[in-house]
């Protein structure tokens, strides 16, 4: 395998796709990465149900055995039934951690699996951030962004309204990679996000069937006991959470009492901006675009950048608003109608 190994951007070896981020961040991998095979996204709830994991497995299987790697994020639930069916294919899987090499692993139930996948000559462990960085509440949102950029494919299995995994849809939309939506049903919690990706565009993906199809793949084999997943082992996933209710199409606007202060002094003018373009009510990002003149780029990595700083909150579909009733530490200027009169 060859061991550990660092990769900046100009590294021979360092995956082309991922020059597209925009941060044009340095990785360490558990081994070299083949930019050869082509590489599909999985991602999708830590409390995904039984069938969401079923899928997820099955879908990891077969594209495995057609040669696809399985690019996930290691959490419980429906990742890590990908990183599971991958394997039992006898395929690759890479795992995009939330962590630096040397932190505790994140979940903790899947420290074993990384350890395998380290060690695993055909798959790879990836960490985007320094060694020795834990994870907080920012680190899986900049993580997701990695995976997004090192897929050429994006599949949401399941997600419910707050679901990390639309923080991986709106990377998908960003960096322009075909996003995949299992539909689900209308009354289940579980799979109210996936509803609301497939309502603003996303491609409904019915059946691994239907899935290769659309790829102009060989049929699966549907017949292989061995991508089911009752045969492997997967870690438990976490009770389900019960959701709050979004109408469709419209976000629950935020109590007015759950304010704070935010000391905007450290922003760059086109935070100030971007943020005084945004309210408590959804905004599509093409519509920020239009109302700062910042143009696409500068807009769009100064709204990754608050939702970063947990100012900015990214919902399906690329619409973003303020986290909550954020209040400036100064004057609340940063509502001003340009940079230069940005605090």
């Amino acid at each position: 395998m060859g061991g550990a190994m660092k990769l900046a951007p100009w590294n021979p070896g360092f995956p082309r796709s991922l020059k597209e981020h925009e941060s044009q961040p340095s990785i360490e991998t558990s081994g070299p990465l083949d930019d050869g095979p082509r590489r599909i996204a999985i991602v999708g709830s830590r409390s995904g149900d039984s069938g969401a994991r079923e899928l997820a497995h099955q879908l990891a299987y077969h594209l495995a055995k057609a040669g696809f790697v399985i690019v996930s994020g290691g959490a419980v639930g429906v990742d890590t039934a990908a990183h599971a069916g991958a394997r039992r294919a006898g395929g690759a899987t890479w795992v995009i951690a939330c962590t630096g090499r040397g932190a505790p692993a994140y979940p903790p139930e899947n420290a074993r699996l990384f350890a395998e996948i380290e060690r695993d000559p055909r798959s790879r462990m990836i960490w985007p951030f320094h060694d020795g960085t834990a994870k907080t509440a920012l680190t899986p949102r900049f993580r997701n962004t990695i995976l997004v950029a090192l897929a050429e494919q994006v599949i949401v299995v399941q997600a419910h309204a707050r679901s990390g995994s639309l923080n991986a849809a709106s990377a998908a939309i960003y960096y322009q990679r075909p996003l995949w939506v299992v539909p689900g049903s209308p009354s289940s919690l579980q799979y109210e996000g996936s509803l609301q990706l497939l309502v603003d565009g996303a491609r409904p993906l019915w059946s691994v069937e239907s899935f290769f199809e659309q790829l102009g793949l060989p049929r699966p084999d549907m017949d292989d006991p061995n991508a089911t997943l009752r045969l492997t082992r997967v870690a438990r996933t976490r009770k389900p959470k019960q959701c709050p209710k979004v109408r469709r199409g419209v976000q629950e606007p935020i109590s007015a009492g759950a304010s704070r202060t935010v000391d905007v002094a450290s922003w760059t003018n086109e935070e100030k901006l971007v943020f005084s373009c945004l309210s408590l009510e959804r905004t599509q990002q093409d519509e920020v675009i239009a109302k700062t003149g910042l143009g696409a780029s500068s807009t769009v990595s100064a709204l990754l950048t608050l939702s970063l700083k947990d100012v900015v909150v990214e919902g399906p579909g690329g619409f973003f608003r303020r986290s909550e009733a954020t209040v400036n530490r100064e004057d609340n200027s940063a509502s001003s109608g340009s940079p230069e009169e940005a605090p």
